[in-house]
């Protein structure tokens, strides 16, 4: 089933398209870089011309990926339950597999496409950045802070290649989370509008607050421990609380 519903998304043009786009978006944060580096004699190290870092003005492509990440993913895969259900083939597969296997893996496989996708992209770029930034030292000043009493700042300028790993690695596990959050709602309502629209309601909420899910997606920033802990530990337990319950009403309480 996983096999076959790979293939499926893989011949679907939206669903290649959203992947191009969530690979290639970074893309314009190294024309950003390049066009700056045009008018200076500093080169970018690295680490710090790495999309998360953000060094761009203004982080239009952080914005235009990250902020309407949902819309990518269920483009992406994560609505391919809305397809079962308009075109009848989820009864097929239901009365083939069972609603718990069908449901368990629906979610299962946008977790895994969403988090692949995002891993992809940023590994890309990363690739990217070590070949056309290789030797620069430019940091926008952020190497040269000794002690800025902030223990994750500390450790991240010190360890500017482990920080960004951590912090892909982080940013892959949420990608792989909110696509889930979409399949769900595309499980639970089986209707576009309404499935892209709670998915994008519940991620922008997190975006949007005082402490943005935004701050997990920022190395070498102000933030430390004791802001970002809570906020990945509220982000995870709605992103798998939500899938849980989507998961739970389907198998026990919707016949449908």
């Amino acid at each position: 089933m996983f096999k076959s519903h790979i293939i499926r998304i893989s011949k679907n043009r939206i669903s290649m398209l959203a992947f191009l786009l969530i690979l290639f978006i970074p893309f314009i944060e190294i024309i950003q870089l390049l066009t700056y580096q045009q008018n200076s004699a500093e080169v970018y190290h690295p680490a710090f011309a790495f999309f998360l870092s953000g060094s761009s003005i203004g982080h239009a492509p952080q914005i235009l990926l990250f902020w309407f990440l949902p819309i990518f993913l269920l483009l992406l895969g994560a609505d391919d339950a809305i397809q079962d259900r308009q075109t009848g083939y989820r009864n097929i597969l239901i009365s083939k597999v069972g609603r718990k296997r069908y449901f368990s893996e629906k979610l299962t496989t946008s977790f895994i496409l969403s988090a692949g996708a995002m891993g992809a992209s940023l590994l890309l770029n990363f690739l990217l950045t070590a070949i056309i930034f290789a030797g620069g030292t430019f940091s926008k000043g952020l190497l040269d802070i000794n002690d800025s009493g902030n223990t994750l700042f500390e450790l991240s300028i010190g360890h500017p290649y482990a920080a960004i790993a951590c912090f892909a690695v982080l940013v892959c596990i949420i990608a792989g989370l909110i696509g889930m959050v979409g399949a769900s709602a595309s499980l639970f309502f089986g209707d576009k509008k309404y499935a892209y629209t709670a998915a994008f309601f519940i991620w922008f909420l997190l975006v949007l607050k005082k402490n943005s899910i935004m701050f997990l997606f920022q190395p070498f920033a102000e933030y430390g421990f004791h802001v970002l802990i809570p906020i990945l530990m509220l982000a995870v337990f709605v992103f798998v609380t939500i899938p849980l319950l989507v998961y739970v009403y389907g198998v026990k309480f919707n016949e449908d």
